[in-house]
């Protein structure tokens, strides 16, 4: 009889060996890679943890703290205000000294042998507050006065008498009345000789006054 080997050959043994190595190598590296992925995810998920319970505190901490809100205003307190702010506006206006418009009627009026030296307004004392009628409206209460005082020069008591009538014209003033007049005469220089004696002879007398009247304030110019 013929003898017959039956033990495999080594070349196919090795081949066999060769052939399940990338095999083991691959599955090695996918065992690897989801490990990896899996310690990853874990690790994630716990510090999204740890976030979500510090905004929870941050979020409990707010809470706890108490709300300042803004006080409530009430309408009536608003009606008030404004009513208020009218009233002083309308009491500014009412002191008003329309400078402008004196002057300007001024210049109009006076006579060409007069000017002025000076001129002056008293301020008046603050208003009384307005009463408050029942109906809730507030009362006018009269406008306070203010009186001008009007210096100036001219050559004679005549000129003075026309320089008050013609202020009395002006719409500006009323109760206008003279105060005071004075004349003045050149006087001599002793020591110039006869050179300022013949000037003194050309000297003009000079007569001043002084005119008081009442100012209308806040009419419109």
């Amino acid at each position: 009889m013929r003898a017959v080997n039956l033990l495999p050959r080594d070349g196919e043994r090795k081949r066999s060996e060769g052939a399940r190595t990338p095999l083991l190598i691959a599955a090695g590296g996918v065992g690897a890679v989801t490990a990896a992925a899996v310690v990853l995810s874990f690790s994630a998920s716990g510090a999204a943890g740890e976030r979500r319970a510090e905004l929870a505190a941050v979020e409990a901490a707010i809470a706890l703290v108490p709300g300042q809100g803004r006080p409530a205003v009430s309408q009536t307190s608003l009606v008030q205000e404004r009513t208020e702010r009218v009233a002083a506006l309308a009491s500014a206006l009412s002191t008003r000294i329309p400078f402008d418009r004196l002057f300007r009627e001024l210049s109009f009026v006076l006579p060409e042998d007069a000017w002025l030296t000076g001129i002056a307004a008293s301020a008046p004392a603050s208003a009384a507050p307005a009463g408050i009628t029942p109906a809730g409206t507030r009362a006018a209460s009269p406008a306070p006065t203010q009186s001008v005082t009007i210096q100036g020069a001219t050559y004679s008591h005549q000129s003075v008498a026309r320089v008050l009538a013609r202020l009395s014209v002006i719409p500006s003033l009323e109760n206008v009345r003279l105060t005071a007049s004075a004349r003045l005469e050149p006087e001599a220089d002793e020591t110039g000789g006869a050179k300022a004696a013949k000037k003194t002879k050309k000297g003009k007398v000079v007569v001043t006054f002084t005119v008081a009247a009442t100012l209308r304030t806040g009419s419109a110019s």
